[in-house]
């Protein structure tokens, strides 16, 4: 398949996306089109009447019975009694999503604005010239969303496709870290070592957790660091070891990181200091159970994991002490692990949308203040109230549970960051538990080190923002990502009889064999095209909430 690339921004669109949508194209050119769907006539509706439109949402089928149904509930009706705008909500499969937009699309039959996650099929409608541009309509008849923009202009970057116009509407929320790195810092103070800094010093760390006794019951029964499921990728971070890198201003497949990063994983396992079946905890629930138990040093793993087990851990231990750290540096730089973005793009309005106007008026009215707190906390004096610290408590939780639980896909372009939140790390700030306090404690000193531009995620850009691949690229990158890891995961438990250098010369063959250097080829185009215009990684880091 030819790749398409433009001067702006490349955007590919998925052969399978674009023969679902072959209809629409057909309907197109033929002007076998409902009238009132040609999207010629853009005038908003008088100023003395409402205007009616209809807006997707995705039906995971499951609002409680008692609620009514994802078209109709109370929350669609609070928003046709308190906003501009009628909307009829059209509820789309899930799962499903993708194929029923097609369809309606097909029939003449979409919603006037669709809601979808899922980027690479947006484009595709793009592509299709089915998505209306947005900038003048935001400049004309926007206030609300308007200003958003000029708060945060990497929304603008973000939503503007190859012609150099806006086509989304993007969700904003804080930026959250996904991951840690936590240590023992009783298990330090014990061995008199300081919390490691440098890849060696790391190494040292972990192996005297692992063989010099670090919790004084006179046995060998310690691991110095986790590398079952992702944590293994973690360690990746620290070198750099990501499957494309920006160095000497290109966008390069790279692979002079593997090595490193699988000699000091082989010389960890081989030295006894990680669990030697780390292989088999594919899930890594061994590695929780072992820093629960109070038999690991360094734990590598998601926040909400750490977070669970670290109230077992206090609780079996309170003389246990945990602190993060930042991911060491490597001969590569110093890098950190996954955070979920300030922006991901949400919302786009249908070509043929009779008043445009008034979807910009929902969308006005749907980021507001006022608008998201009630999608987030309710209604004040019926599902909660606020105590002194200004923060929402339920009135009754078993309510909220029945009447919350299926509000977050009406808020999928909505300023969340706007909500005032008194948690911290998932837990109460105000909390008079001392665990919660202690774990506040550490989440907030996460938030500090991983936060920080001068410790990124070692990709170009996050993973959300990725340039979107045609089918057969697609495939040559996910071959490439797992052919990596399995060849190099056998390298770490085979000893001499299959070494690093051999794994990396078969992940080297393997990316050959697959095609690999067409996709090299693409990147480094696609890079020079869009390294003025594109979300990069820097950019993530840059965004302020305040």
């Amino acid at each position: 398949m030819s790749i398409r690339t433009y001067n702006k921004k490349s955007i590919v669109i998925s052969l399978t996306a674009a023969l679902s949508l072959a209809a629409v194209a057909a309907g197109c050119s033929t002007g076998a089109k409902d009238p009132g769907k040609t999207g010629d006539s853009k005038e908003p509706a008088p100023s003395n009447q409402r205007g009616s439109i209809t807006v997707s949402i995705y039906d995971r089928g499951q609002i409680p019975k008692e609620e009514g149904t994802y078209a109709e509930n109370r929350w669609t009706k609070w928003v046709n009694e308190n906003g501009p705008v009628n909307v009829k909500y059209v509820p789309v499969p899930r799962n499903e999503s993708q194929q029923k937009f097609s369809m309606m699309f097909a029939a003449g039959e979409a919603p006037d604005l669709i809601q979808e996650f899922d980027n690479a099929f947006v484009n595709t409608l793009w592509g299709q010239k089915q998505l209306l541009p947005l900038n003048d309509l935001i400049d004309k008849h926007s206030t609300e969303y308007k200003a958003l923009l000029q708060k945060f202009p990497q929304i603008s970057k973000l939503a503007t496709k190859p012609d150099g116009k806006m086509y989304e509407f993007s969700r904003i929320t804080k930026p959250e870290v996904l991951a840690t790195m936590v240590i023992r810092k009783d298990w330090l103070d014990k061995l008199n070592l300081k919390v490691p800094e440098t890849m060696e010093e790391l190494y040292n760390v972990a192996d005297a957790f692992a063989n010099k006794d670090p919790d004084g019951n006179g046995k060998k029964d310690t691991f110095g660091i986790n590398l079952s499921q992702s944590s293994s990728y973690y360690v990746d971070a620290m070198f750099q070891n990501e499957m494309f890198i920006i160095e000497n201003g290109e966008l390069i497949r790279q692979f002079d990181r593997i090595k490193p990063a699988y000699e000091f994983k082989k010389k960890l396992f081989e030295n006894g200091i990680v669990d030697k079946d780390f292989l088999t905890d594919k899930n890594g629930q061994k590695a929780e159970q072992d820093f629960a138990s109070g038999r690991l040093g360094i734990f590598l793993a998601y926040n909400t994991v750490v977070s669970k087990n670290f109230d077992t851990l206090k609780k079996a231990n309170p003389n246990a002490e945990i602190i993060a750290m930042p991911f060491p540096k490597s001969q590569f730089g110093q890098f950190g692990p996954e955070i979920n973005p300030a922006l991901q793009l949400t919302a786009s309005i249908n070509a043929s949308a009779k008043d445009p106007v008034a979807v910009m008026k929902y969308v006005d009215f749907m980021v507001k203040q006022s608008t998201v707190d009630v999608f987030t906390n309710g209604i004040e004096g019926v599902h909660y109230k606020k105590d002194g610290n200004g923060c929402a408590q339920p009135i009754d939780a078993a309510k909220n549970k029945t009447e919350l639980s299926y509000v977050n896909d009406y808020k999928l372009f909505m300023p969340l960051y706007l909500v005032k939140s008194c948690l911290v790390g998932g837990r109460s700030e105000y909390s008079t538990n001392p665990l919660d306090q202690e774990w506040i404690k550490i989440a907030k000193e996460m938030d500090k080190i991983y936060l920080d531009p001068s410790r990124p995620h070692p990709g170009f850009t996050h993973a959300k923002f990725r340039p979107s691949l045609d089918k057969d690229l697609n495939t040559i990158f996910n071959d490439g990502w797992n052919n990596m890891n399995d060849i190099m995961a056998k390298t770490i438990v085979s000893g001499s009889s299959y070494t690093v250098d051999q794994g990396v010369k078969d992940v080297k063959d393997a990316w050959d064999k697959a095609g690999g250097k067409k996709l090299e080829d693409w990147y480094k185009n696609w890079y020079k095209e869009n390294k003025s215009s594109w979300l990069f990684m820097d950019d993530v880091y840059k965004m302020k909430m305040e």
